[in-house]
């Protein structure tokens, strides 16, 4: 008979009992890890749990003969070891929770591994949503509480780390198996070690002996291109550096190639996105396009820098919208032509299919694959032709020790707030007001919900395609940083017409909903009798710009065949401007005097500027701007009728000045709409050559004073005269002078909504209705101001905190 606590083979030690009921405020519980056998870390080392201890925390820790730490460590640092975690209001953990044990209405801490949508973890992501879980996923724990910031959970370095120590053990078999002995042969796997310290002990060992003996020349120069500066990147770069090497920039790879080796060292270049892209239609890297937009540029990496690598590590940051650095077609073809240097390729970011062609993962025990090119066959054996593949993804659990204690200095500061309330019952409570921002940002759900922030998942869900089917699948504008959808592209369209009779309304339906797209009726006008026509405005939304397109066509097409009218509105000024390039070559036969404009300034205010003068086709625009991509991107964008050029208005210079005033002198109009505090020497300059000129900006002290100058040269000077006050009073004067001077009618009242109509194509992507065109800070502010108007003979004054508040419905025929 096997004693109590004995080892049963047939045991099944995964299994656990989850309990419905709820927790107790200030009771932290640590679950044991059992996803697989080598996973022995633990989101919180001893000495963590003492420091919750000493501040009054009751902390349940799960018994486990596999972890890091033993019980007894445990026990002696506060906490009270047993199977049951129910008293507990949050659970820590490391990897995802299996769904049959999760404690319902508690909150959990652990790497969820859902908020890309990804679809082994939605059911998980179902279970969370099923029992009130609230989840708290580390991977969204960030500086600023929003997807995208700088990480402050996370075991990054430590992949990294794991990750080389592996690689080169690899290596060393690899190259044996080639028939070369190397110093590699002598490092093992980072699990092999009992701490850190003794893995890079081994790596350094192997170091001095490369630059003692050398490596085969066969293998020289030995070049390692590791992708990305990011945590996991460096970790790997600490340990590479415990090797004799140079550090390089990628550009260089070819040279080095192209001399004599020098065996007695690495040769060590990180390639960043610089290195790895070019733009498609010419031009310079710009870092933020690149990320806004990665379409725009395509891989050069293939040809740049795979036939000049021995290995690459790649620890990048890599999603669907993004190039991939090579794929298995670049390397049969660089094996075709005898570019076959690469003779390894270390995955840390183990994304199938991704960024590199890692076709499966690998495990601890068994680490590594050959990938032959030629043939697309992946063979376990280190003897077959091809390339070495690493690919675990679970490295950090190989150096569990120091991995357990650095994840654990970054979750403690959380801990106290985290643990001092329940999970909520009911979703968007006011409990996550209470918990610091990070936390707050990296709750993913609560009550049942999806939380504001991550309610894109459900539209990942419903995109997401498996690994091998992305080349078939075009999602690149779909998603965007980080993995987020893109806002919908959305189109409201204005229909008049026998709506009903012809059964258009059912057909407009019928293509929405064959395209998967989002259709909203904003407002229906019904005939009065069968000869009266019908009126509805909708709004059509889709996940991308293209398919948007094919939905308007059909609705076009249908329109006709129903004699029905359908007018699209709300046009961005980049549609409008793509719009009327055609219309403006059209014009371009305009036989008149041109008429020339200078535009200061190439930023985002500007491009609606251009868009909209280039409607008069005897305008000629100059743009100049201190930056010449800004302008030069504005002159491609609208054709032949924009030039650029560039022009820094701060220079004091006897050429800039000639060079200023030369163009401000060749121009009929000068537009600034650069920073207020310049506007006063353009307007002096412009006064002098009697050139008119207008701004965007209020009128300065400094710019008044230059009004009696103005005035004696007949130059015109126009400054911002305001929306509100400003055009809208004027607006409202002509409207109001127009009525009282027709003698039809009395005037008995007069509203008006100024800016502060929603813009239709941002209902579906803002929660507020509202599409920013000025700066969000700006109308923030402005939204604080308090409000004076007469109604029905009263002064009505409404102070700044309750301006919002006093918003009231608005229906628009």
């Amino acid at each position: 008979m096997a004693l109590k606590g004995s080892v049963r083979a047939h045991h099944d030690n995964k299994k656990e009992v989850a309990s419905s009921e709820g927790g107790i405020p200030g009771v932290l519980g640590i679950r044991r890890e059992n996803k697989n056998k080598w996973e022995r870390r633990a989101p919180l080392a001893p000495r963590h749990v003492q420091a919750l201890v000493a501040q009054g925390l009751k902390v349940v820790v799960q018994p486990s003969s596999r972890r890091i730490f033993t019980d007894a460590e445990y026990c002696a640092a506060g906490a009270i070891v047993q199977e049951d975690l129910s008293e507990c209001a949050t659970v820590v953990a490391v990897k995802e929770v299996p769904s049959e044990v999760l404690l319902p209405n508690r909150t959990w801490c652990f790497f969820s591994h859902t908020i890309k949508g990804q679809p082994a973890g939605m059911p998980l992501l179902d279970a969370v949503l099923e029992k009130q879980v609230r989840l708290v996923d580390y991977e969204c724990i960030t500086e600023t509480g929003t997807r995208g910031g700088p990480r402050l959970v996370a075991f990054g370095a430590f992949a990294g780390l794991a990750g080389a120590i592996d690689f080169i053990r690899g290596l060393g078999e690899r190259f044996l198996a080639l028939g070369f002995n190397t110093p590699f042969l002598h490092v093992g796997s980072a699990f092999m070690y009992p701490s850190l310290e003794e893995a890079c002990r081994a790596v350094a060992l192997a170091g001095d002996a490369i630059r003692k003996h050398g490596l085969p020349e066969a293998l020289c120069p030995f070049t390692v291109v590791v992708t990305g500066k990011g945590k996991v990147s460096q970790g790997a770069l600490d340990i590479l550096k415990l090797l004799p090497h140079a550090m390089m920039d990628p550009h260089d790879l070819a040279d080095v190639c192209g001399h004599n080796p020098n065996c007695h060292q690495l040769h060590i270049a990180v390639a960043t996105s610089e290195h790895m892209v070019q733009r498609r239609n010419g031009g310079g890297f710009n870092k933020k396009e690149y990320y806004a937009d990665p379409s725009l540029y395509e891989s050069v990496f293939q040809d740049a820098i795979l036939p000049y690598s021995t290995v690459i590590v790649n620890g990048m940051y890599w999603d669907a919208r993004f190039p991939r650095l090579f794929t298995h077609e670049d390397l049969s073809r660089h094996v075709n032509s005898g570019n076959d240097k690469l003779l390894g390729v270390c995955d840390i970011t183990c994304d199938a299919c991704g960024s590199v062609p890692t076709r499966q993962f690998t495990s601890i025990e068994q680490p590594f694959f050959i990938f032959n090119a030629l043939t697309g066959i992946a063979a376990n054996s280190l003897d077959e032709p091809g390339v070495l593949f690493h690919a675990v993804d679970h490295l950090p659990s190989e150096l569990p020790r120091e991995a357990s204690e650095h994840f654990g200095d970054c979750l403690l500061p959380f801990l106290p707030a985290l643990t001092a309330t329940t999970a909520p019952r009911v979703p968007d409570s006011n409990q996550a007001e209470l918990l610091p921002r990070p936390i707050r940002g990296a709750i993913v759900a609560e009550g049942g919900r999806l939380t504001r922030a991550y309610q894109y998942i459900e539209q990942l869900r419903k995109l997401k395609c498996e690994p091998d089917s992305f080349d078939a699948m075009d999602t690149s504008q779909a998603f965007g940083p980080h993995g987020l959808t893109k806002p919908p592209a959305c189109a409201t369209l204005e229909i008049t017409g026998h709506l009903f009779d012809t059964r258009f309304v059912n057909q407009i339906c019928d293509i929405v909903e064959a395209a998967q797209a989002k259709l909203q009726f904003l407002n229906v006008n019904v005939g009065g009798t069968v000869r009266d026509k019908s009126s509805m405005t909708a709004l059509v939304c889709t996940h991308w710009e293209d398919k948007l397109q094919e939905v308007l066509v059909q609705i076009q097409g249908a329109a006709q065949d129903a004699a029905v009218e359908v007018r699209q509105v709300g046009v961005g000024p980049s549609d409008a401007a793509a719009a009327n390039v055609d219309e403006l070559q059209q014009l371009s036969t305009w036989t008149g005097n041109p008429r020339h404009v200078l535009v200061l300034g190439a930023g985002f205010v500007s491009a609606p500027l251009v868009e909209y003068l280039l409607r008069r086709p005897e305008n000629r625009l100059v743009v100049a701007s201190l930056e010449r991509k800004e302008a030069d991107a504005l002159a491609q964008r609208y054709g032949t009728k924009v030039t650029a050029e560039v022009l820094d208005i701060t220079c004091t210079s006897e050429e800039a000045t000639a060079k200023r005033e030369k163009l401000i002198e060749s121009v009929d109009l000068i537009v600034s709409l650069i920073p207020a505090s310049l506007h006063v020497g353009v307007a002096q300059t412009a006064i002098r050559l009697r050139k008119p000129m207008v701004t965007a900006s209020y009128v300065s002290a400094e710019m008044q004073a230059l009004d009696a100058e103005a005035r004696d040269a007949g130059v015109l000077i126009i400054n911002e005269v305001g929306l509100d006050p400003g055009i809208d009073h004027m607006s409202a004067m002509q409207m109001i002078d127009a009525a009282n001077a027709s003698g039809q009618g009395r005037i008995v009242g007069f509203s008006s909504l100024c800016g502060g109509l929603p813009a239709p194509e941002a209902t579906s992507s803002s929660p507020i209705g509202y599409k920013f065109s000025w700066s969000p800070k700006g109308v923030l502010m402005a939204s604080q101001n308090s409000a004076r108007y007469r109604h029905e003979g009263m002064l009505n004054v409404v102070p700044g905190k309750e301006l919002l508040a006093n918003a009231s419905p608005l229906i628009l025929n």
